[in-house]
This record gives structure tokens, sequence and C-alpha cells, in this order.
């Protein structure tokens, strides 16, 4: 008795966590793919875990055959972890289409198991839509509340043994470890989920302090590498990709006369409103800062005709840009270099330095000017 416990505890929570990973894992590939083939909807995203976490129904099906009659302990400990899966799945995916689909696959390895009558099935699709419900359209649901996470699955997996106890009368000791392997079970789920978020949050966090300007905010040095060079091999028509390369005119000069701090708000200032005008035109247009007061702009699927109007425009963005200083308002100047990738370049670095080049070209024209090759 003691031993049949200990099992059935064991690979609930092992179960439990196992299925955990493999959640995970099948949504990070949904992701991927979609991210890949640019599909927008929730369930072109739950594709992967669609087809794996309804394959996983079938294969508790298939383990129960040969239980149900070799061994009753190892027969409900899988119709238990069965329902384990289904919850989390219930209180996990996003899309009522995943959610429908999984059902239909749940019910055809439920047939026949003796583990749901006609009635159990209705409630227990009715507590799975429930739970679909309050998980995703609830506004006080999280699943870093422990109560909301686990009270509901909990009253479905009392309601669920009660049913079992009534139509096929599995023993007390049957119920009582399979229902305390769930409550194990699902803390540990809750806690792998919470410590998960964590986890996320702070590589999220690190992500950006990796990618993007501390000072301004827009993206740095290293993303401007990463990006220009997927862009460039992904060009199709290398025609069709601008770079524009600008300096703040006398910027030395703000600082020595106003001082460091009205220098980092002119930085500031500057990279806020280009990447505001770039994201009104296109949401694919960015502006990354390259250097102390140096920036580029990456112009994907743009002509030399569109790229010299939004050249010209950030021109006019920080012409018309105020910085207040003790001494009064203080206007910007900025030089630029503008190309296009052309097929004779060697690499991206080949198109970037041409672009840096046309810059130096402005800087000794005067500034304030725009020189294109």
């Amino acid at each position: 008795m003691f031993v049949e416990t200990l099992k059935v505890l064991f690979w609930s929570v092992l179960g439990a966590l196992g299925f955990a990973v493999l959640f995970n894992l099948l949504e990070n590939i949904g992701n991927r793919y979609a991210s890949k083939h640019h599909l927008l909807g929730v369930f072109a995203q739950e594709i992967p875990l669609t087809i794996g976490i309804s394959a996983i129904m079938l294969i508790m099906r298939a383990l129960n055959i040969p239980a149900n009659q070799s061994d009753i302990h190892e027969y409900w400990m899988l119709i238990s972890l069965q329902l384990i899966f289904m919850l989390y799945t219930d209180l996990m995916v996003h899309s009522v289409w995943t959610f429908s689909i999984i059902k239909v696959f749940a019910a055809i390895s439920l047939v026949g198991t003796g583990g749901m009558t006609i009635l159990a099935w209705l409630l227990f699709m009715v507590t799975g839509l429930v739970i679909f419900t309050e998980s995703h359209y609830s506004s006080n649901w999280s699943p870093d509340n422990p109560l909301l996470f686990a009270i509901p699955p909990v009253i479905v997996n009392i309601a669920f043994w009660a049913l079992m106890w009534l139509g096929w009368h599995p023993t007390f000791q049957i119920i009582a470890t399979n229902f305390i392997g769930f409550i194990c079970a699902f803390a540990l789920l809750f806690i792998n989920g919470r410590t998960q978020r964590v986890d996320q949050q702070i590589v999220a966090r690190l992500t950006h302090e990796v990618q993007f300007d501390a000072l301004t905010g827009v993206r740095n040095w290293l993303m401007f590498q990463e990006d220009f060079n997927r862009e460039y091999s992904q060009a199709k028509d290398k025609t069709k990709l601008g770079v524009i390369a600008l300096d703040l005119d006398n910027f030395k000069q703000v600082n020595d006369t106003f001082g460091h701090l009205v220098g980092n708000e002119v930085l500031t200032a500057t990279a806020t409103a280009l990447e505001k005008a770039l994201q009104d035109h296109d949401p694919s247009f960015h502006i990354y800062r390259t250097g102390g007061e140096e920036f580029t702009i990456i112009l994907p699927h743009t002509d030399q005709v569109f790229a010299k109007s939004i050249t010209e425009e950030c021109q006019r963005v920080i012409r018309d840009l105020r910085i207040e200083t003790g001494q009064g308002p203080l206007t910007l100047t900025a030089s630029f270099g503008l190309t296009q990738a052309q097929p004779g370049d060697r690499d991206a670095t080949a198109t970037f330095r041409r672009a840096d080049k046309m810059l130096y070209i402005s800087k000794q024209s005067g500034r304030d000017t725009i020189s294109i090759a």
C-alpha cells in the first residue's frame, strides 16, 4: 500500500513537470513558426501545441489499454495524470479552437477506458470550458495567484473522483492517493510557472539592456549589426534597402557650452523624435545609436526616391526641435549620408561604409546637408 502511494505521488509530480516542459517547448516552436511565416492568429501560433497535446491524449489511451487489465492502480493513476494534463491545458492555452480540438481528442482517448461516464464527460467539458473562460476572460485571474490557479482544477478533481466513486467504485486508497498526487502536481506546476516567469522577466530585462541604448532608449550598435546584416541578407532587391547615417552638428560645442545634462537631453530628444517620425511611416523603420552623437537608420523595402524623402523629413524634424537651456532655447541641425545597398557591394559593411562616407562629405560641406551615393 505504501509503495503504491509513493509510486502514484512520484509519477503524478514527475508527469506533471514533464508535461509542463513539453507544453513550453511546443509553445515556443509555435511562436517561432508563426513569426517565421508571419502568422498573426492565436490559433496559428498554437498549431504545434494543438497537434502535440492531442497526440499525448491518444498516447495516454494506448497506455491505458493494457493497464486496465493488469494493474488497477496504474490504470487510475494514468486517468488522474490525463486529468492533470487536460486541466493544465485548459488554463494555459489561448485559442478556443486549440481548447476545442484537444477536448475532442481527450474524449476519443477516454471513451472505453471506464474512467468517464456520459454524465462525467459532460461535466468535464463544462468545467473545462469554465476554467478556460476564467483564465482568459476574467480580469482577476492571474497565473501568479495560487488560489485562482489551483482552486478551479481542484474542485473539478473532487467532482471527478466523486463521480468515479459513484459509478466505478475505486477504493478509498486509490481516490485519496490520486487526489493527493493531483494537489502536489498542481502545486509544483504553479511554482514551476512562477519561476519561469521570473526568469523570463530577468532575461527580457537583460536582453533589453544589451540591445538598447541606456541613455536614448533606441536600439544600439549591437542591434544595428544584427538587424542590418539580416535585412541585407534577406533583401531580394538590394537596391530597395536604404541606409541613413547622421551626426548632430556641433555637438561638442553644445556639451562645452551647456553641460553634459543638456547634451544628454539633446541626444534623447533627437532619438525619440526621429523614432516616432520613422514609425509613423513604417514599423520596420528604426533608428540606432551607433556612436556618441551618431545615429543610423535602416530603411527596408525602400527605393532611393522614398529614402531621400525620409532623410529630408528627418532633417526637418531635427531643425524643429527646441531644447530649453538656461540661456534660452537651443536649436539643432544634423548632417546626413544616404545610400542604397547595391548589387556590387561585397557585404553589408560595404553599404554602411558608403553611407558613413556620405556623412563625412556632408560634414565637410558645411553641415546641415544631405549627401547621397
